[in-house]
């Protein structure tokens, strides 16, 4: 049931002749927690108010008294129940208003839920957007806190990556396995929950992702969405999740269906337990978890929900930043949240704790940051408050800070490059600028290549002044709003009839490739293929942090809808789409992704020092063209240089010859190997003509073939051309690279090559994961699938098992530092202070 009708509660009769106790209680911590000797504690900060009551399932509504069960601006309280409390539902009236009916004569109280609420009663994944019966209006609920508290984390540690490190994919937790083909375990219950993407893992680990950025996982009502399918009058739904109903309450409907043999208060801690064990599970095989989260605007008021209650009815001009009693409207939500009122910042800062000491995620992605940087006047302050606090927050010092800089007000909410720091420079940004400019260069936009050099560099005109690095601009091309990449090459306007309403954006910077959506035209579907590659190559192979969005990485379309925030199968990763382009799409950026990580010192960049010549013969020609060399850096010498250097097993590089038109075709008459290289490597260490390791990168973003000058005084091998299919687009290694004969490459239109040169035999690179293609991804999967079948109560600690017992050592030979001193009792009359009593001391 997630009606509040059970409010207000008369006394049951299971409650006669049985007592409970309702103590003062302690301000801190806010919510509902465990207090002293089994007493339950509730707390929230209601600044501005002058009455407040807490209503509790089954016992019936307790008056606080303000001298008693108040600290400051803090209604507290503690209550021990005669019955288990886990599962009982709660809520708070402040200062108690009523809500009544059209007719204004059915009056009930405004049950609140709590603003820390660590569980709420709405339903599981079985109910996504049911619209039977009453309006969704959840109520919050005692957790279990032995559940809460003593989940089993095996002893996995957090994988602890940089952030110049990350490669991240951003996913949503329903897309990636609520598609029929998805092929999980018992789909029925746990396709689009966390087990259920938890199932899948092994697909990240295959592609080479390391950090998993989730769209909104906090509690959010999907049936937010009044509107129907024009074509098959289903309702649509809230599906992004980008209207926050309980910020500290993971997604209800990410939980897969409760098992019978799990007790109830198990199962009212099932999301909680469910996630963690998802973020164990990618923390176990190195991937790092980071939340969107949306601060910025909440699900309730105006444009929101009026079913249900909370931060509005609390302290509505202390959570929300309001002008002339009017929610002012940033965010194109209908409200913004008040991030520079100290009570709220405080409460952004204390949900960010819970997330990130308790259910251990890594990292946070701010939506709309920009908005949290307003004042109490609604302009950009330089130096936030809010963004101060988190910044030097202690206990949030090891989590990464990633920043959407902008809201909906332009210009001055356009934050890109300057996003305020806080104080250090942590904050890494969606780099909005990489992506508008990598679009326009690759689909061949005249004048763009000084432009598109900035931004593969780093965009240090961006993040160099302030003392930040490549690794804090966070490079896509592609996110969840607007078109996915195949779209990108595939649509020049949107298509979004389907959504019922006028939405999207129209300035799409996209390329359809001469005909418009799908098509039979084989020239024109090559073309679209070479344009995915090339995008991919300038995504990977530039420096910063790359995202890439889930899908991508097989072509996924959403036929031209750019907007897909109401659509729900429209959203779906489909597996058996993702199969068939096993060998072609998905292959090439496995292997891009690879090459990357293997060399990165190249592109995993923490400064602007990296060593980089520019090729092409002209900055001021128009067209797009632009060539450059990247240098490893040159190794430190040690006392075993001089040492004989033992050849590396021999193997066959293929050459290939030059073509005018044509690129270079293989020659299998030429030959090469690995040892002949490194011979020559041995002998130039030793006559101080040691060659660096270096690749050459050339993008032709334009309808004509052009040559590409090639350095000389090296061996250049062909890692990568765009221009052909799979196999020969990428090379599986650098032993089965192509050696390049002559002193220029011609790169096809729209197309791009990446060429290696190397002489030390330590930098030839595997780019294949052999584990994975020898099988280990089956035995992960069994694995998963197995926990996955695990009971809730599988995944706890028993009581007590989080402590170990330590024998005190009185033969210590240290000395005690208070052994010469004596305690002294304190004074006979010790004054007691109004807080004292507040809290019960």
């Amino acid at each position: 049931n997630t009606s509040p009708a059970f409010f207000p509660i008369p006394y049951p009769v299971q409650m006669a002749g049985k007592t409970f106790r309702v103590g003062a209680g302690r301000p801190y911590p806010y919510g509902c927690s465990e207090g002293v000797g089994g007493a339950i504690n509730f707390s929230i900060n209601a600044p501005g108010s002058s009455e407040a009551s807490l209503v509790i399932e089954g016992c019936g509504t307790f008056p606080l008294a303000p001298l008693r069960n108040r600290t400051s601006t803090v209604w507290h309280c503690d209550v021990t129940l005669p019955f288990p409390a886990a599962g009982v539902r709660y809520a708070w009236l402040i200062d108690p208003a009523v809500d009544s009916d059209l007719s204004g004569k059915d009056q009930k109280p405004r049950f609140i839920i709590d603003p820390c609420a660590r569980v709420l009663d709405s339903p599981g994944a079985e109910v996504w957007n049911h619209r039977d019966g009453a309006k969704y209006s959840p109520s919050a609920v005692i957790p279990d806190f032995h559940a809460m508290r003593n989940f089993n984390w095996e002893g996995v540690e957090a994988p602890g990556h940089s952030l110049k490190d990350l490669v991240i994919y951003e996913a949503h937790v329903r897309s990636f396995t609520r598609h029929p083909d998805s092929g999980i375990d018992q789909w029925d219950s746990q396709a689009g929950t966390f087990l259920g993407f938890m199932q899948k893992i092994p697909h990240l680990l295959r592609m080479g992702i390391n950090c998993v950025e989730f769209l909104p996982i906090f509690e959010f009502d999907e049936t937010a969405c009044p509107r129907k399918h024009p074509e098959t009058g289903k309702y649509l739904c809230n599906y992004w999740g980008y209207s926050t109903v309980s910020f500290y309450v993971p997604m209800q409907r990410f939980s897969s269906r409760l098992r019978q043999e799990d007790h109830k208060s198990a199962q009212v801690a099932a999301a909680v337990v469910e996630f963690k064990t998802l973020v164990r599970e990618l923390h176990r095989h190195g991937i790092e978890v980071v939340l969107d989260v949306v601060f910025n605007h909440t699900g309730e008021g105006a444009w929101g929900e009026t079913n249900w209650h909370s931060l509005s009815a609390v302290a509505e001009s202390h959570y929300y930043l309001m002008s002339k009693g009017y929610h002012t409207n940033y965010t194109g939500c209908g409200n913004t949240v008040n991030a520079s009122n100290p009570m709220c910042a405080e409460w952004i800062i204390d949900c960010l704790r819970f997330w990130a000491l308790e259910m251990r995620v890594d990292g946070f992605r701010f939506d709309l940051a920009s908005a949290l940087c307003r004042g109490e006047d609604g302009q950009i302050a330089a130096d936030p408050l809010f963004v101060r606090r988190l910044t030097n927050d202690p206990l949030l010092s090891h989590v990464k800070l990633i920043a959407e800089p902008w809201d909906c007000s332009w210009p001055d909410g356009y934050l890109v490059g300057a996003f305020p720091s806080g104080g250090a420079p942590r904050w890494a940004e969606w780099n909005g600028k990489f992506r508008d400019v990598v679009r326009r260069f690759i689909k061949g936009d005249d004048g763009m290549k000084g432009q598109f050099a900035t931004r593969i560099c780093g965009s240090a005109d961006l993040y160099k002044a302030d003392g930040r690095g490549p690794c804090h601009s966070i490079n896509f091309i592609t996110a969840h709003d607007g078109f996915t990449l195949r779209d990108l090459v595939s649509y020049h306007e949107k298509n979004n009839s389907e959504n019922a309403e006028e939405s999207g954006e129209d300035n799409n910077i996209s390329w359809n490739c001469g005909e418009e959506g799908e098509t039979d035209n084989v020239e024109v579907l090559a073309l679209r293929e070479k344009q995915l590659r090339n995008f991919m190559v300038a995504l990977f192979l530039s420096a910063g942090t790359p995202m890439m969005v889930s899908g991508d990485e097989y072509g996924r379309s959403q036929n031209g809808n750019n907007n897909t925030w109401c659509q729900d199968e429209r959203n779906w990763f489909s597996w058996a789409e993702c199969q068939s382009q096993e060998a072609g799409l998905v292959r090439f950026c496995r292997l891009l992704i690879s090459v990357r990580r293997r060399h990165p010192e190249l592109f995993a960049c923490e400064d602007f020092c990296r060593s980089i010549d520019w090729t092409h013969d002209s900055w001021e020609d128009s067209y797009n063209f632009v060539s450059f060399v990247l240098r490893m850096p040159r190794p430190k010498a040690t006392s075993s240089d001089t040492a004989t250097t033992a050849p590396a097993t021999p193997s066959k590089l293929v050459s290939a010859t030059a073509s005018e038109t044509d690129g270079y075709a293989a020659s299998e008459d030429a030959r090469s190997r690995v040892s002949e290289t490194a011979q020559s490597s041995s002998a130039a260490s030793a006559s101080g003509s040691y060659k660096e390791t270096a690749l050459l990168v050339a993008f032709n973003a334009g309808h004509q073939a052009h040559a590409c000058n090639l350095p000389h005084g090296r061996e250049w091998f062909r890692l990568i051309d765009t221009q052909f299919e799979s196999p020969l687009d990428i090379a599986e290694s650098d032993e089965d690279a192509q050696l390049i004969t002559g002193d220029s490459y011609t790169l096809s239109p729209y197309s791009c090559i990446v060429l290696k040169s190397y002489e030390d035999p330590a930098e030839v690179f595997e780019y294949v994961d052999l584990e994975f293609e020898c099988g280990r991804d089956e035995k992960v999967a069994a694995e998963l699938r197995r926990i996955a079948q695990r009971s809730l109560k599988e995944e706890l600690l028993p009581a007590g098992a989080t402590y170990e017992e330590v024998k005190c050592d009185v033969a210590s030979p240290s000395p005690s530092p208070w052994a010469a001193q004596k305690l002294q009792p304190p004074p006979a009359t010790a004054p007691r202070t109004m807080c004292d009593r507040a809290i019960g001391a």
